[in-house]
């Protein structure tokens, strides 16, 4: 087979990698919500702890991540939109790489964990409260399975 081109098999049997960008105080929220998109089966999300093993330069993986990702869930918080550090870094990354897809790609999905203030450079992006009662959270985590699943159509990918 020529290098580059893809089979139907291929196709059929790749998941969505969405990328999570978190700020560590959220740690415990954003990997009970990995393992949720994980548990539909078409999903596989990119996840740090997980996919970075012991000994690689984790900001080498990260970015790399992100510009392999399909997607990049952004978590937000009070605690994580004021932190300095690396997360503030992989939203502009995210940005960078979000430049460099055709108009209208859903790339970039904010997601508030708590009433935060969305930062401006990710005002544009239509965001989800993810906070609140359960019935709030199941029809945003619908919605989002939504929005993943027409980037998985546009990318060729069955779910």
């Amino acid at each position: 087979m020529l290098q580059g081109t893809t089979t139907g098999t291929e196709t059929e049997n790749k998941k969505l990698i969405p990328f999570l960008a978190y700020s560590k105080i959220n740690k415990t929220s954003v990997r009970r919500f990995a393992a949720r998109l994980r548990s539909e089966g078409w999903i596989d999300p990119w996840i740090d702890e997980e996919d970075i093993l012991p000994g690689q330069v984790w900001q080498n993986s990260v970015i790399m991540g992100v510009r392999k990702s399909h997607a990049v869930i952004i978590f937000l918080s009070n605690e994580a939109v004021a932190s300095e550090g690396f997360f503030q870094r992989e939203i502009r990354l995210a940005l960078d790489t979000a430049a460099e897809k055709p108009d209208g790609t859903i790339f970039i999905i904010p997601i508030r964990l708590d009433d935060c203030n969305v930062p401006e450079m990710l005002k544009k992006y239509q965001y989800v409260d993810y906070f609140g009662s359960i019935e709030n959270k199941e029809r945003v985590y619908a919605s989002l399975i939504a929005s993943l699943k027409l980037r998985a159509a546009n990318l060729g990918i069955k779910i």
